[in-house]
């Protein structure tokens, strides 16, 4: 997800910087982008950075109800794919809004300075897991996996599981490559594997697979999990339209979780025939159950908080990794103007 950011600081040099076509790019498409916003009825192209599913539902319950609309914007929500993930998206430019999936890429955006600004954090916990196989000799924590055969993915070695190292002293002999596919893991017995808690836990639930999950975040790893993140241009020029936005889209969140998921997930499904209903309703139980966007700080401070102690606590863990310089000033990469103690409960 975030390894064409840390190349390029391990070369001394920002391939996205370097680039005199793209910068000729981000020119051109800054230029429409600029009047779009005049337009009566701004046009803003949102991108997901994943297929549509439950964990970017926000977006599509705001336009399945017509809260954008309401709110005098025209939306385009723009899926991405394992070609054109988030970072891909961040790196055109040509997207008013990106989905990006944890604290991790949004400090990679920072450390190559790309023209974007986190202004939500909509999970206020990292939705990774660690699962294993349950059964009476079965891991019971976190400890109990130092020397055990773990399948990670080649982005998450930068980011959580150089939190795992750290925190419990994990090795490299450990990592097993993890590609998306759990098939060794079911057939194996005693071997891990990285989850998510929206859709992996239920899939291996399903398919008859007994489990035992630990989230990272009860271990102390304090990424977010998806966060908006804006054009700095548009935060800069036109704030009003960046909080009619967020607030429909926060909104949107509210109405998702406690209201009437049927247009919505039709939206989603629409976008991702794989998803089904079912993938929805396990994702929404999930984020009950975990309360990633309605737990921690969201609990006093409205949906999509972010706190420099968070920050600043993520940043720390990521110092051994050496990816990022110490003293860099990450209070820049994101911004709480625009976040106003919505809660469930008042933002309907």
């Amino acid at each position: 997800m975030s390894n064409m950011f840390r190349r390029a600081r391990s070369s001394g040099r920002s391939p996205i910087r370097s680039s005199l076509y793209l910068r000729a790019i981000v020119a051109a498409l800054a230029l429409a982008a600029t009047s779009a916003m005049a337009a009566p009825r701004p046009h803003l192209r949102v991108a997901l950075g994943w297929l549509p599913q439950a964990d970017f539902a926000g977006f599509f319950a705001a336009q399945a109800n017509g809260l954008y609309d309401r709110a005098g914007l025209d939306v385009e929500i723009v899926p991405g794919n394992a070609r054109n993930g988030a970072v891909m998206m961040l790196a055109t430019g040509a997207y008013d809004f990106v989905n990006v999936f944890n604290s991790g890429v949004a400090l990679d955006m920072a450390n190559v300075h790309l023209p974007y600004i986190a202004i939500a954090a909509i999970y206020q916990k990292e939705p990774t897991a660690i699962i294993v196989h349950d059964g009476p000799d079965a891991p019971r924590s976190l400890v109990d996996l130092r020397g055990y055969p773990i399948m990670i993915s080649p982005e998450a070695l930068d980011n959580y599981w150089a939190f795992l190292v750290g925190r419990f002293g994990y090795t490299s002999s450990q990592v097993r490559r993890y590609t998306g596919d759990s098939t060794l893991f079911i057939a194996t017995p005693h071997i891990a594997q990285q989850g998510y808690l929206t859709n992996d836990v239920a899939r291996l639930h399903a398919a008859g697979v007994p489990i035992r999950v630990f989230p990272l975040a009860d271990a102390g790893y304090s990424s977010y999990g998806p966060i908006i993140v804006a054009r700095r241009a548009l935060v800069d020029q036109h704030p009003e339209i960046v909080q009619r936005f967020l607030d429909a889209t926060l909104q949107g969140w509210c109405l998702y979780l406690h209201g009437d998921r049927t247009g919505t997930d039709r939206l989603i499904m629409a976008g991702n025939p794989d998803y089904t209903e079912q993938n929805a309703s396990d994702a929404v139980a999930a984020m009950r159950q975990y309360q990633l966007i309605e737990g921690g700080d969201a609990r006093t401070q409205g949906i999509g908080i972010m706190t420099a102690a968070r920050w600043n606590a993520y940043f720390q863990q990521m110092q051994p990794t050496g990816l990022y310089p110490p003293h860099m000033d990450f209070s820049t990469l994101y911004t709480t103007r625009f976040l106003h103690h919505m809660t469930c409960d008042s933002g309907q």
